[in-house]
């Protein structure tokens, strides 16, 4: 096989790679400029949080008085008194 090679074989893998290459570098671009455009997305987000947060984060008005916690409660569980009993005896089957 490797005798029958010949300069035009070689030319054309040459040409087939370069369309790979070139193929391969366009992806490339437009990969990175869609992950370009989520950056500036996320970095205008962080812009508009942080002026947000400026504007009305911090209040000079005291916080409400918070009541205190409320007492626990206490529950009580109660089980039937049938719970045990299998259903077809209950059902008379």
């Amino acid at each position: 096989m490797w005798e029958n090679l010949t300069p035009a074989d070689l030319d054309r893998v040459k040409h087939e790679l370069a369309r790979e290459r070139a193929a391969m570098l366009i992806r490339h671009a437009a990969e990175l400029n869609e992950v370009d455009q989520r950056y500036d997305e996320i970095e205008n987000l962080n812009q508009l949080i942080s002026a947000f947060t400026e504007k009305y984060g911090k209040t000079n008005t005291p916080s409400e008085p918070r009541d205190e916690a409320s007492p626990a409660l206490h529950v009580e569980q109660q089980v039937a008194p049938s719970f045990g009993i299998p259903l077809r005896r209950s059902v008379g089957r």
